[in-house]
C-alpha cells in the first residue's frame, strides 16, 4: 500500500525526500480531551478499497472515495448494512473517465459531484451507474485545482494555487467569477506558486451561515472565512503551526509535519482531522508509520478551541453528523476500513 505522504504530495508535483528538521510543537491548546472507541462496519468482499480517503453520507447512502483504485474511484453503500449500490467515476483516459478524484460533494438533490485535478474538471456524476455525467472544464488560469466545495447551485469554491489569492469562485461553465483573500504568509521572499504549494489546504463550506474553513496539509493552521460578509474570521495556529518547507527547484518540499487531512464545517462547530507526524519521523521509522491521524480538533465558528477527540486508530478522512452525534472514519491500515464513532 502506498503512503499518503507520497500520494497527496505528488498532487502538488513533488515527492517526499530526506529532511533534517524537527516537527512543530502543538500550536493549539484544547480545554478538553475525550477518547473515542470505534466500531467497524464490514464492507462486502465484492468491493475492494485500496486507499479510501473521503467518505460522505446522504439520505442513508454512504459514498466512499478510493484514491488508489484500479477500477472505480467512488462506491456507494447502504449505511445500515453496507450493501453495495453502485460504483462511479471509472478510471481511464476516455473523456467520460477519470485520472483521479479529489473529493466528494453532494447537493440538495442528492447528486454527487467530484473533481478530477488531472483533467481539470468538476463533474456531476449520475445517480445511476449508466447515466451521463455533467462535466465542467475549469478555467486555464487555475493551476491544478486540488479541492472544491459548492457555494450554491451555480458557483464553486476552489483554492487558488497561483499564490496570488487564497480562493477563487468558479461558475457553472468553469469560468472564474472572482478571487478572495490572501495566503496568510508573506510572498516577498518566496515564489507565489511555491508558497501556494506549501499552503495546500483542504476546504469545507457551510451555506447555512456562510463559513468556509481551510486546514493546512503541511502544518497546523485552520483558516476561517465569512463568505457572506467577505471577511477573515480567524486564523488559528498561524505562528507555530505554519508549514515548514524548502524551495527546491521551484517546488515546496516539506520539512515539518503532516498536518490536517480533512475538515468539516457543521452548524455549530468546525471539525478537523490532524495527523501531527513529522516527515523526519516517517523517513527514519517507516515500518512504524500508520496512515492517518488519531486526533479530531473541534473549534467553534469563531475559531475558539472546544475539544480534542483522541481516536483508537488512525483515519484518513471522516464524515461528521452533528444531529446524530456520529462520525464515520476511514482506517486504511485495516482490512475493514469503515469505522463509526459516537461523540455525543
Amino acid at each position: 500500500m502506498k503512503r499518503i505522504y507520497t500520494v497527496v504530495l505528488i498532487g502538488l508535483g513533488f515527492t517526499l525526500t530526506s529532511c533534517n528538521a524537527t516537527a512543530h510543537t502543538e500550536a493549539v491548546v484544547f480545554p478538553e480531551t475525550i477518547s473515542l472507541q470505534g466500531e467497524e462496519k464490514a464492507i462486502p468482499d465484492s468491493v475492494y478499497l485500496r486507499y479510501p480517503f473521503r467518505v460522505r453520507l446522504q439520505d442513508d447512502i454512504l459514498y466512499i472515495m478510493d484514491i488508489h483504485t484500479s477500477g472505480y474511484y467512488i462506491h456507494s453503500f447502504t449505511q445500515k448494512d453496507m450493501r453495495h449500490i453502485a460504483s462511479l467515476a471509472h478510471r481511464g483516459e476516455a473523456p467520460a473517465e477519470f485520472l483521479g478524484t479529489e473529493n466528494i460533494r453532494i447537493d440538495e438533490r442528492g447528486d454527487v459531484w467530484t473533481l478530477d485535478a488531472n483533467k481539470s474538471k468538476i463533474v456531476k456524476l449520475a445517480k445511476q451507474i449508466d447515466g451521463q455525467p455533467v462535466q465542467i472544464n475549469l478555467d486555464k488560469e487555475l493551476i491544478r485545482t486540488l479541492d472544491f466545495d459548492r457555494l450554491n447551485d451555480s458557483v464553486f469554491i476552489v483554492p487558488d494555487y497561483t499564490g496570488r489569492h487564497r480562493i477563487s469562485f468558479v461558475d457553472a461553465q468553469g469560468g472564474i467569477l472572482k478571487h478572495a483573500f490572501q495566503i496568510p504568509s508573506s510572498t516577498e521572499k518566496e515564489s507565489p506558486i511555491v508558497l501556494a504549494q506549501a499552503w495546500r489546504s483542504f476546504i469545507s463550506y457551510n451555506p447555512n451561515h456562510g463559513i468556509l474553513a481551510m486546514a493546512t496539509q503541511l502544518g497546523q493552521v485552520i483558516e476561517i472565512y465569512d463568505l457572506k460578509n467577505e471577511r477573515v474570521v480567524e486564523r488559528i495556529g498561524l505562528d507555530e503551526g505554519a508549514p515548514w518547507f524548502e524551495n527546491r527547484g521551484g517546488y515546496a518540499v516539506p520539512t515539518g509535519i503532516m498536518g490536517y487531512s480533512d475538515i468539516h464545517v457543521g452548524q455549530e462547530h468546525i471539525y478537523a482531522l490532524f495527523w501531527g507526524t513529522s516527515f523526519e519521523e516517517i523517513r527514519k521509522r517507516p515500518e512504524d508509520h500508520k496512515e492517518g491521524g488519531r486526533y479530531v480538533h473541534v473549534f467553534d465558528l469563531k475559531g475558539k478551541p472546544i475539544r480534542k477527540y483522541v481516536l483508537d486508530r488512525h483515519i484518513t478522512g471522516f464524515h461528521i453528523d452533528e444531529v446524530s452525534g456520529k462520525m464515520i472514519g476511514l482506517d486504511v491500515n485495516s482490512n475493514q476500513p469503515v469505522v463509526e464513532y459516537v461523540f455525543n
